[in-house]
C-alpha cells in the first residue's frame, strides 16, 4: 500500500515500493509508525465534534490518519491513506472480515471452474450507489478495464493484468480490450477468467484496484472526478462528507444510508485527522481528542505496558537497493559485504525500538503460506550470514578485484527522523566493520523517488516494500530482470526462469519449491540487502471495539463499534 512494481506494474513511485508502501511505513495511516516527516499538523477538532456534519460522541470516532488523502480514485491511487479512505467508502465483489478472510460482499457468492481458472461472481440483489442507482456487473468491468488502459497508466494495472487472462496484452498495448477475460452477461454476472490457479483472487477482489465505479458518474465529473466528496459515488459503508484529495483538512466520513449491509454498521461518524507529529497526536489521544494513533521510536516503550497499546508485524520489509549500474556495485563481492557487514539486532533494538525483527531474507514472516504447515519464512529460514565479521574480508576482496581503490558509495535516506537516525547508524557500521567511509545523503521523500526513478543513485536505503496480497510472489516478482521496478538493476536467468514458472505452475507445491529457490538465488547474489520487517504499533481507546486494520488493503472501519464510552 505500494511504490515499486508499486504501480502499474506499479510505475513506482519510487524504488520499486508504492508510495502506499511508503506511507504505511511512513505514519500516513494508523499504520504508521511515522518514519515520515513531523512537520506541523492538521485541523484539529475537539473530542466531541464531528468536524461536519453532526454524529453524537457515542457514536464518533477520531482516527489520526497522519498525512493528507492524495487520491481517491479506485483507479489510480497508490497509498495508504487514500487506501485506508477508500476501504469504508466502497466496495468490492468480496470483503476482508476480521480475521482477514475474504467474505461475500457486493456478490452474494462465486462459482469456480473444475480447473480453478473461471470465477463466476452473482451479485447481490438491490444494490446500490449512494445516488440509488443499481450497483451492477458492468460497473467492475468498466473500472478494471480502465485500471489496465494504457492511457490511465494506473500504478496498480499489474494487480490485475498479472491474473487476469488478456489483460497483461491490453495493459502493455498487445492486444485490445475485447480480449480481457472479464464478462459481464448480465446486470447480475460478472465472468473472469485467469491465467493459471490463484487461491489468493478472492482476497484480491477485496483490494481497492478491484473496486466497481459507475462509467456515466465518472464521465459526468470528468477531471474533477474524486476530487472531493461531491465527485465521488459510493456503494461501501461510509460516504466523505468533509476534505478533499490533496487537501490537507480532516475528512469526515458518515454512514451511508444506502449500504446494503448498513444495519451492520455501528459507528456513525468517522473524523479521519491528519496529525503529522507523533507527540502533538499522542498529547490529543491523552486529552481524549484521539481514539487512535501510531507510535513510533521510544513512545512505543513508553506505552507497551499499556492495556491501550497494540503491535503487529507488518508483511513489509524495509530493504536497501545497490544499483548494480553504480561503480563497484557490479562486484557480488562488495554486494554482499554491504549486505552482511552491518548489525540488524542492533538497529531494530536501539535505533528503531517498535518491535521490528531484523531481516534475513526479503519475504516478510506475516506472508503466510509456505510448504506445508509452514511459512515462506520459515520454509527458508535465515538466508543473510550473521557474521558480520566475515563482512571485511568480502569488501577487501572486492575492492581488490576492481582494481584496489575502494568504491565511493553514497547511501540514499529520506529526511525524517527515523531515517535521520538509521543513516548515522548504517553509516558508523560500514565503517566499523567493513572499514569503508560511506557518504550519507538525506533527502525528502518526494526528491528520493525522482532520485530513483532517474537513476541517480548508488545505494538507497529510503524506502520498503508491504505486500499487496498474502502470497511471496507479491516480493518476489519485483526483482524479474525486465521488470519496471527492479530498480537495482539484478538480473539472475535462473531467478527469472524460476519466478515466470511459478506463476503459471498449477502445482501448489512446485510452485512453492520454485518461489524459495529464488529468493535463495536473490541474497546469495547480494540482490537485495533485507535490514528489517516493520512492525506496526500504536494505542486504541478500550471503548473503540472491532478495529480491522487489514494487512493488505486499507483500515477497515465497517466492523467498528463504541462501548462502555463515559
Amino acid at each position: 500500500m505500494t511504490t515499486g512494481r508499486a504501480g502499474a506494474r506499479r510505475p513506482l513511485v519510487g524504488a520499486g515500493f508504492s508510495r502506499r508502501d511508503f506511507l504505511k511505513m511512513g505514519g500516513a495511516s494508523l499504520a504508521g509508525a511515522t518514519l515520515l516527516g513531523t512537520a506541523g499538523c492538521g485541523s484539529i477538532f475537539g473530542g466531541g465534534q464531528s468536524g461536519s456534519g453532526g454524529g453524537s460522541e457515542s457514536r464518533l470516532l477520531n482516527i489520526n490518519f497522519g498525512a493528507e488523502v492524495p487520491d481517491l480514485n479506485s483507479v489510480t491511487t497508490t497509498d495508504s491513506v487514500s487506501f485506508n479512505v477508500l476501504t469504508n467508502l466502497m466496495e468490492g465483489l468480496y470483503r476482508l472480515d476480521q480475521d482477514q478472510k475474504p467474505v461475500a460482499a457486493m456478490a452474494e457468492g462465486v462459482e469456480t471452474s473444475s480447473d480453478g481458472l473461471t470465477y463466476e461472481f452473482t451479485l447481490r440483489d438491490g444494490i446500490q450507489w449512494s445516488n440509488g442507482d443499481p450497483v451492477v456487473a458492468e460497473d467492475f468491468r468498466y473500472a478494471w478495464l480502465k485500471v489496465l488502459d494504457p492511457e490511465t497508466a494506473a500504478t496498480y494495472a499489474y494487480i490485475i493484468s498479472t491474473f487476469v487472462k488478456g489483460a497483461d496484452a491490453y495493459n502493455t498495448k498487445k492486444g485490445d480490450p475485447g480480449d480481457v477475460a472479464i464478462e459481464a452477461p448480465d446486470e447480475k454476472t460478472l465472468r473472469v477468467v485467469l491465467n493459471s490457479k490463484s487461491p489468493f483472487f478472492l482476497q484480491l477482489t477485496s483490494f481497492g484496484t478491484y473496486f466497481p465505479q459507475q462509467q456515466e458518474f465518472v464521465e459526468q465529473q470528468g477531471d474533477n472526478y474524486a476530487q472531493d466528496g461531491e465527485s465521488l459515488l459510493y456503494n461501501g459503508p461510509y460516504t466523505m462528507t468533509a476534505g478533499t484529495a490533496g487537501g490537507g483538512q480532516t475528512v469526515v466520513l458518515q454512514k451511508n444510508d444506502n449500504y446494503w449491509d448498513k444495519a451492520n454498521v455501528a459507528v456513525e461518524t468517522i473524523n479521519g485527522r491528519i496529525v503529522k507529529e507523533n507527540d502533538t497526536a499522542i498529547n490529543l489521544y491523552e486529552g481524549g481528542e484521539l481514539d487512535l494513533t501510531a507510535l513510533e521510536g521510544n513512545k512505543v516503550q513508553q506505552y507497551e505496558d499499556s492495556p491501550e497499546f497494540f503491535r503487529r508485524v507488518e508483511p513489509f520489509t524495509v530493504y536497501g537497493r545497490l544499483n548494480q549500474k553504480a561503480p563497484g556495485l557490479d562486484n557480488i563481492n562488495i554486494r554482499k559485504a554491504l549486505m552482511i557487514g552491518f548489525d540488524r539486532e542492533g538497529l531494530t533494538d536501539q535505533i528503531l525500538q517498535d518491535g521490528s525483527v531484523p531481516a534475513y531474507g526479503y519475504v516478510p514472516p506475516a506472508i503466510a503460506p509456505g510448504p506445508g504447515n509452514q511459512t515462506f519464512r520459515e520454509a527458508n529460514g535465515d538466508l543473510v550470514p550473521k557474521d558480520v565479521e566475515s563482512a571485511r574480508a568480502l569488501w577487501e576482496k572486492g575492492v581488490e578485484e576492481i582494481g584496489g581503490q575502494a568504491p565511493q558509495l553514497t547511501m540514499l535516506f529520506s529526511d525524517d527522523s527515523s531515517q535521520r537516525d538509521m543513516a548515522t547508524y548504517m553509516q558508523d557500521q560500514y565503517k566499523k566493520n567493513l572499514g569503508a567511509d560511506l557518504e550519507v545523503e538525506v533527502v525528502t521523500f518526494d526528491a528520493a523517488l525522482d532520485r530513483v526513478d532517474a537513476e541517480d543513485y548508488q545505494i538507497n536505503y529510503a524506502f520498503g516494500w508491504i505486500g499487496d496480497y498474502d502470497d511471496p510472489m507479491t516480493f518476489l516478482d519485483l526483482y524479474l530482470s525486465d521488470s519496471p521496478f527492479n530498480n537495482s538493476f539484478f538480473e539472475n536467468e535462473e531467478y527469472d526462469r524460476l519466478i515466470r514458472g511459478a506463476q503459471t505452475e498449477s502445482n501448489t507445491d512446485q510452485r512453492m519449491q520454485m518461489m524459495l529457490e529464488a529468493e535463495k538465488i536473490l541474497i546469495e547474489e547480494a540482490g537485495t540487502v533485507p535490514v528489517y520487517f516493520a512492525a506496526v504499533a500504536g494505542v486504541k481507546k478500550p471503548y473503540f471495539k472491532g478495529y480491522t486494520p487489514h494487512s493488505f488493503g486499507g483500515d477497515d472501519y465497517k466492523y467498528a463499534s463504541i462501548e462502555g464510552k463515559s
